[in-house]
């Protein structure tokens, strides 16, 4: 995996292009454009290597455009990251994650970004805060009400061909897919982990394994199987609610990439019917 640092450089020539197309004041927005495109089609530039380069990269310009891309593409596992960016050395890192955080529309960071209008001096970065917060309490469209509040195990202890890549990707997905619910906040305020009744949340627990992932050779190639099982308790007592699972099979080619591509999507598609499955019943929960 490359590093934050490197986030743009998958852009590069996509960079040189804009710079000699455009005119100065609208470049910016090209490569804002160039880089929307690129994590929306799973190609370059990743979610988790946005989140590390906005808190990270020593260029405050690609700390800028890196919080702008995360709010446009509203993947809520950005927020712990965009949090804290709003205690960047620079204002206009500041004001932008502000902003993106607005976009998010996620609970968790009200406190925050109050506690940025109170510290602030910088009228930009005040305005956007304020913005903000009036997003989250619904004071503008896109404000979400978060209901349930979910917590991810680390989906170990599976079949041995399921490694830890492997447990992340059904991790990743059912983050990203039950992240999208509006019912749903994944992060919390130190103040309300460790007095979660009193913040009117519902919390559940969700862990599981991957039970099944194996390739049979075929004439020409193999097909690959996965079956994921997947827990549901409450939060923080961790009782168990439900248990579900899925599985998938998918046919491969006969070379290691193309089974190791195989795995991936076969692990990919149950994690989809898992979240479709848990989406329902979380929304039923939220009301």
């Amino acid at each position: 995996m490359r590093s934050a640092g490197s986030v743009l450089g998958a852009v590069s020539a996509s960079v040189r292009w804009a710079r000699a197309s455009l005119h100065r004041g609208r470049f910016v927005l090209a490569l804002l454009l160039i880089l929307l495109g690129r994590a929306q089609a799973g190609s370059g530039v990743k979610v988790e290597d946005l989140c590390k380069a906005v808190v990270e990269d020593p260029n405050y310009k690609v700390r800028v455009q890196a919080a702008l891309v995360l709010g446009k593409l509203g993947d809520p596992t950005a927020v712990p990251s965009l949090i804290k960016a709003l205690a960047d050395q620079n204002s206009t890192v500041r004001g932008i994650a502000a902003s993106a955080l607005g976009q998010l529309g996620d609970g968790s960071a009200s406190d925050p970004l109050r506690d940025l209008v109170k510290r602030e001096n910088e009228g930009f970065v005040r305005t956007q805060a304020t913005k903000a917060l009036a997003l989250l309490a619904g004071g503008a469209s896109g404000g979400k009400h978060a209901k349930i509040y979910l917590n991810f195990g680390p989906f170990t202890g599976g079949v041995k061909a399921a490694g830890p890549d492997a447990a992340k990707i059904i991790q990743d997905a059912l983050v990203r897919e039950l992240g999208k619910l509006p019912v749903v906040t994944l992060t919390l305020s130190p103040a309300d982990q460790h007095s979660f009744p009193k913040t009117g949340l519902q919390g559940f627990y969700i862990d599981g394994n991957i039970t099944r992932l194996d390739d049979l050779v075929a004439s020409g190639g193999s097909e690959t199987s996965c079956d994921v099982k997947v827990m549901v308790a409450r939060w923080p007592s961790k009782s168990i609610i439900m248990w579900t699972n899925a599985g998938a099979s998918l046919q491969s080619g006969s070379r290691p990439r193309d089974k190791d591509g195989a795995r991936r999507d076969c692990l990919e598609a149950s994690a989809g019917q898992l979240a479709e499955d848990l989406g329902r019943f979380f929304k039923a929960q939220g009301g």
